[in-house]
């Protein structure tokens, strides 16, 4: 599992400021694969507190267009993400989770 050293050199690479909330999604995502945005809201709440849910889909689309982290969308399912970015697997549907 990265490190939160890890994670802020990441976003330092991809050219975006460490901030907390970037830090606790982006760990929220990893720890949590497949996840939607409510879950990583609630993980990113129990981690910092009062966050607006606004702030959270602020930092996924930033972390999205980095490409830190992917978004994908089953047909007939809401948005999830996951920091696996290296491969194209975004048709497969996760046995655990649906």
């Amino acid at each position: 599992m990265p490190t939160p050293t890890d994670f802020e050199r990441m976003l330092r690479g991809a050219a975006l400021r460490v901030t907390a909330p970037r830090l606790a999604v982006l760990t929220a995502v990893h720890e949590h694969p497949h996840s939607d945005t409510d879950s990583i809201l609630g993980f990113v709440r129990e981690t910092l507190g009062g966050v607006s849910h606004q702030a959270v889909y602020d930092v996924l689309k930033a972390l999205t267009t980095a490409g830190l982290i992917r978004r994908i969308q089953p047909m007939g399912s809401v948005a999830l993400y996951e920091t696996r970015v290296g491969d194209n697997h975004h048709h497969v549907v996760c046995r655990t989770c649906g």
